[in-house]
């Protein structure tokens, strides 16, 4: 089969959203069965490749699968191509969807094809295509996205429209608490998702917070402490202690 491919990937944070919706549009019975395979060995060689990773498998997610039908669909009929080719970003249309977020991330990519198209040509296309890309293999390797949400349209049969989402859901934040117990006033400084904040904290004192990434806090003279599920830290003289 020949052709090219376009890829495009993104991560979202946190944002309202307004309401998206168009359907996939395919021609044929046999077309659609063929799309529902494509989407399904996305996601089995995905997880396939995050399993060797050591990394948690990703569960698909009801409002996120609909999500990414809603936009390939939406780029297929229109021809329209980008991550927010209909005015909206991934979470606004996630959000729009019903999927209450901490996280969304996006990778999308295109195909026109001059020969004939099955099942196996379209996967071996797009999931090498994601792997090979730096911006998209960090979309699939994230540890901190727990679901997905994967589809392809067209309307031509001819050039075929993937998108394929990463979540995690709002009730899966991560619940951190932090006790000073060093017996004097610390400044303590927390850094996710590239951004940094300083809390001054005096002796018993405790700060909580959620947070939708993995989490480092910091104390000059101690080393630092990366966190990645909800727990107590306790912070000593000697440095830090995880509660019981």
């Amino acid at each position: 089969m020949r052709g090219w491919l376009i890829l495009g990937c993104l991560f979202v944070s946190p944002l309202m959203a307004q309401e998206a919706s168009t359907a996939v549009a395919v021609d044929s019975e046999e077309d659609g069965q063929m799309i529902v395979q494509v989407e399904k060995a996305i996601v089995k060689q995905i997880n396939d490749y995050r399993d060797k990773k050591k990394l948690g498998r990703l569960e698909v997610n009801e409002e996120l699968q609909a999500t990414a039908k809603k936009f390939a669909g939406f780029m297929a009929e229109s021809g329209k191509y980008g991550h927010q080719a209909d005015g909206k970003t991934p979470a606004e249309r996630a959000e729009a969807a019903g999927y209450q977020y901490c996280v969304v991330r996006e990778n999308i990519a295109y195909r026109t094809n001059t020969g004939e198209v099955t099942a196996e040509s379209l996967v071996d296309i797009f999931v090498p295509g994601w792997l090979g890309s730096p911006p998209h293999h960090e979309n699939i390797v994230a540890q901190h996205v727990t679901q997905t949400g994967v589809a392809v349209a067209t309307t031509d049969q001819t050039t075929y429209y993937a998108v394929h989402l990463f979540g995690r859901p709002k009730s899966a934040q991560i619940k951190i608490s932090v006790l000073n117990q060093s017996g004097k006033a610390q400044t303590l400084s927390i850094e996710t998702n590239e951004s940094v904040d300083e809390i001054e904290m005096p002796p018993r004192t405790t700060v909580s917070m959620k947070r939708c990434f993995p989490t480092t806090f910091r104390i000059d003279g101690l080393d630092a402490k990366t966190v990645d599920q909800s727990l107590e830290l306790i912070l000593t003289k000697e440095g830090w202690e995880v509660a019981e």
